[in-house]
């Protein structure tokens, strides 16, 4: 990586080095980010030393060693990942209190808890069941999609995310997102979109033919990089 590439990565913490933690510090590691995990459990620590992550062990309650790892300070992002609900409520709000504008991603799949997370400060807050139900329908009415999904996620073939804008004049406004036939054309599948007329949050797509894309929404896509590519230059030749 360039010194320019360098100086542009975020540093990240992640409290939590659990199986969801180590995965989202290997994934961002691979983007070029400066990823931190710390624990207060010295066999997690360990674990993710073993994998070749940074990684330290601190009390997450101590305000102190909080300020000391960048919170409020240096860190450009924080994920709350610990295996307890109540502990990242805690979390989450001692850093806001230490870092008002900090970005903070926390995760469950209890909807009083994720509730709490966002009353108590946190930025995002990813409930993993809900994309578990994306999958179990992908399966049921897709199986060949949802089983190259799988494999892509097992690490069989480069998976990438993204987002794409949608402009005015672009051949993607105007359709219904059954009509792009993504996954036949690109080997792209959709995993939601962003319908600005209905607020900014993810709505996930499990009935593609009710998604109309207008200017200025956002639709999230899964696939392999090479597909990206693609899909990307008919993009970009269609808005010249």
């Amino acid at each position: 990586m360039s010194a320019e590439g360098l100086s542009q990565a975020k540093k990240i913490v992640i409290v939590g080095g659990g199986a969801v933690g180590l995965e989202v510090a290997r994934q961002l590691t691979e983007r070029g980010e400066r990823v931190r995990i710390v624990d207060d459990r010295e066999v997690v620590v360990e674990k993710a030393r073993a994998q070749g992550f940074l990684a330290e062990r601190i009390s997450f309650q101590n305000d102190e060693e909080l300020k000391r790892i960048g919170i409020g300070g240096e860190v450009d992002v924080l994920f709350a990942l610990l295996d307890d609900d109540a502990s990242n409520v805690f979390l989450v709000i001692s850093a806001r209190a230490m870092a008002p504008e900090l970005p903070i991603v926390s995760i469950s799949g209890v909807h009083d808890t994720i509730e709490r997370l966002h009353a108590a400060g946190a930025t995002k807050v990813i409930d993993p069941y809900r994309i578990s139900g994306y999958k179990i329908y992908e399966r049921m009415h897709r199986p060949l999609i949802a089983e190259t999904l799988e494999h892509t996620v097992f690490g069989k073939v480069n998976l990438d995310i993204a987002e794409i804008h949608v402009r005015e004049g672009c051949f993607l406004h105007g359709k219904y997102l059954d009509e792009l036939s993504l996954e036949e054309r690109y080997n792209l599948i959709v995993l939601g979109v962003v319908d600005r007329e209905l607020g900014d949050h993810l709505i996930f797509a499990t009935d593609p033919r009710r998604h109309r894309m207008d200017d200025g929404d956002v639709l999230v896509l899964i696939g392999p990089e090479d597909a990206f590519r693609k899909f990307h230059a008919q993009l970009n030749a269609a808005e010249q």
